[in-house]
């Protein structure tokens, strides 16, 4: 129902039997607009929506002036998808009281779903001025600095949210998503007592912290590459680097060179004095930690290296002792953690075969890993299709050897149906009903050790799942992640996508993520995945860009020119030099990168077997090849879009690869993690 209220003067009075009616019909709508919220089925929703409508369009009939009633139609609009339907609604109310801290928060949702960044904020803010405890306005206004590039401004908030809210998931999402684009600029006391505090938030992506942690800790430590000023047992003991070792990313060359100075120094230490001192359990348990979580990404010299072999002998011969209890070497086996994984151990096993409650708590919760590692060893999964031996699959073999990545929490999201999600995505484009309505088969191809395939299972209702990798090692890692969440919709195959035939089942979603630029024969294997999509399913893909890898590119030559096979310890060390690379001068795109920090995903980076790389121009040629419908670019930022625009004027189509291969030309960052995007599959011929 249209509105244009303005002033009182034009209704007549209304009676109190037409205004009990009107009341009746508001609450009526009220209910079914809940129950439509609950839904998690699109006809379910659809249908109370429907209802919630036809009585609040009632109530406004009976009395046109009632702004409570103006908002909740408002508020049906918005979520029916009647963008200008609800803000006129909105501004009605407005007008009728413009000091309703309630009327302005809806309004500032209506700018949001319309993306109008400037008005939201100024809504958000109106509400929070006129309401400040009766919405969450202060949590939209946050959302909606943060989606307008104000990052600083959207952390900021986030922070006072967290003291007063900090148990709201959401609310720690965000602010996480925000300290990970930002660095701290000097040393500050009440930023370091924050930062302890979101370390400490468990099932969180605490690696978003990496880059503003070992920021803050460079200048609490004053380091620089001639060291630090701070002596050795004020380090050793400090709260906050303790917490990142073990909790998130060390994304600092400085702290790396640290981090092998205090190990050094504790190795060497220990062994004039013959045992760990008490003091310096605390730093020795949690540089194990974060050897372990980075796959011992540090390069050793020569002495620790000798010190090293010196404590597994000692350590193996003690084993074989009788009477030999973990007690007995627990100081030495954390020492040798901070170096390398137990299994390097002639008498590894033995030491695993120790009862839990012989364990000492110093060295108890590094078992506990190594527990884990033992667990990915017995995983078995059924073979779809042929797999090759190592030996003659370079790129099996890596992954064999290097599962990647080795994460450790899935996304938070609020659960929502994937044709919803792709609506919100893509609201230009008419997607097929089935998405919304049919319990879905997914397929997730190539999916590694799972965090994506597990983040669709998880966050997308009635949805089946279905993963395939060509790794063993990599599934049994995603396998074992998978009973942690307790995800139960969602199963783990072997496979090679390249001689991927029939199976026994069509999907209706395939998503396909950094897989295919790193398969030569990458047209045999999106045919056999397109084999087994339904007519207008729908598939992701994701590839690297030719413009965005070019420094990467580079850096892969340069590795590659020598033309031998890189031990391990070779690209510790030749990690270690890149930092003082003139390839890596003010190349951030690599030093920013979590991939960096870790061996598999170094190797990954830099070292991989294989890659391809395309360009907007050779993904429309893909598409046309394979006929598949283009829906669009998915997860663009704001920013890039207002940019987009800003460059094609009033022609520009976020739906036009020729625009998009101009607007990469610009700006060839834009895609630096991957092209993400969607397409249909509507085959005129049918694909063998």
């Amino acid at each position: 129902m249209a509105m244009d209220v303005n002033t009182a003067k034009k209704y007549p009075a209304i009676g109190r039997k037409k205004l009990q009616l009107a009341r009746m019909q508001r609450k009526q709508a009220y209910e079914y607009f809940e129950t439509a919220q609950l839904g998690d089925q699109s006809v379910q929703k659809e249908r109370y929506l429907a209802l919630a409508k036809i009585a609040i369009d009632k109530a406004v009939e009976l009395n046109p002036m009632d702004p409570d009633s103006l908002n909740l139609l408002a508020r049906i609009e918005l979520e029916s998808g009647h963008l200008e339907n609800a803000e006129q609604a909105i501004n009605g109310a407005l007008n009728i009281h413009p000091e309703n801290g309630g009327y302005h928060y809806s309004a500032g949702h209506i700018a949001l779903a319309k993306r109008d960044l400037i008005q939201a904020e100024a809504a958000f803010t109106t509400a929070i001025k006129y309401a400040p405890k009766e919405t969450r306005a202060d949590v939209s206004l946050a959302y909606t600095l943060a989606q307008s590039g104000k990052t600083v401004q959207a952390f900021k908030h986030y922070r006072e949210l967290a003291k007063t809210q900090g148990k709201d998931v959401h609310i720690r999402s965000r602010l996480l998503e925000c300290a990970s684009q930002l660095t701290a600029d000097y040393y500050d006391p009440e930023l370091e007592q924050d930062l302890l505090n979101y370390l400490s938030w468990e099932n969180m992506n605490r690696n978003q912290l990496a880059s503003l942690v070992c920021s803050l800790l460079e200048h609490k430590f004053k380091l620089n590459q001639s060291g630090s000023a701070a002596n050795f047992d004020d380090m050793a003991s400090c709260p906050l680097l303790l917490s990142a070792l073990q909790y998130t990313l060390i994304k600092s060359e400085l702290l790396e060179k640290l981090i092998m100075a205090l190990r050094c120094e504790l190795l060497s230490f220990s062994t004039q004095k013959g045992q760990l001192p008490n003091q310096y359990i605390p730093i020795c348990e949690a540089i194990a930690y974060y050897g372990l979580r980075s796959e011992y990404i540090l390069p050793t010299t020569e002495a620790e290296d000798n010190m090293a072999q010196a404590l597994k002998k000692i350590i193996d011969q003690s084993l074989l002792q009788v009477g030999c209890t973990p007690v007995d070497i627990s100081g030495a086996l954390l020492l040798l953690a901070m170096y390398n994984t137990w299994q390097c151990l002639g008498n590894y096993l033995t030491l695993m075969q120790f009862d839990d409650a012989s364990w000492p708590d110093i060295s108890y919760s590094i078992k506990k890993y190594h527990d884990e590692l033992l667990t990915l060893t017995k995983y078995q999964f059924e073979s779809i299709t042929a797999i090759p031996e190592i030996f003659e699959h370079a790129v099996k073999g890596q992954y064999e050897e290097h599962p990647y990545p080795r994460w450790q929490t899935l996304d938070y999201k609020t659960p929502t149906n994937y044709g919803q999600a792709l609506m919100h995505e893509f609201p230009n484009i008419t997607l097929p009903k089935h998405i919304f309505s049919e319990r879905l088969e997914v397929l997730v191809a190539g999916c590694g050790t799972g965090r994506h395939a597990l983040n669709v299972a998880k966050n997308f209702n009635h949805v089946q799942v279905r993963a395939l990798d060509i790794s063993k090692s990599s599934l049994a890692y995603a396998q074992h992640k998978a009973k942690e969440f307790n995800i139960d919709n969602i199963d783990f195959k072997l496979a090679d996508l390249t001689q991927l035939k029939q199976l026994d089942k069509k999907y209706n979603i395939i998503e396909c993520s950094g897989v295919l630029h790193h398969i030569k024969d990458y047209k045999s294997a999106l045919s056999g995945l397109l084999v087994n999509l339904k007519p207008n399913g729908l598939i992701k893909i994701s590839l690297y860009s030719e413009r965005a890898r070019i420094s990467v590119v580079k850096i892969r030559d340069t590795l590659k020119s020598n033309n031998e096979q890189y031990s391990d310890q070779q690209i510790k060390v030749l990690r270690h030099a890149m930092f003082k690379s003139e390839q890596l001068t003010n190349n951030n795109s690599i030093i920013n990168s979590d991939d960096f920090y870790s061996l598999s995903g170094t190797i990954d980076l830099l070292f991989h077997e294989y890659e391809i790389r395309f360009s907007p121009l050779s993904i429309k040629k893909l598409c046309d090849e394979f006929q598949l419908n283009w829906l669009g670019f998915s997860s663009l930022t704001q920013a890039d879009k207002l940019k987009f625009h800003d460059l094609h004027g009033k022609k520009s189509d976020l739906n036009n690869l020729e625009q998009w291969d101009y607007f990469e030309e610009v700006y060839p960052d834009t895609f630096a993690t991957m092209f993400q995007f969607y397409c249909k599959f509507a085959p005129k011929l049918t694909l063998k």
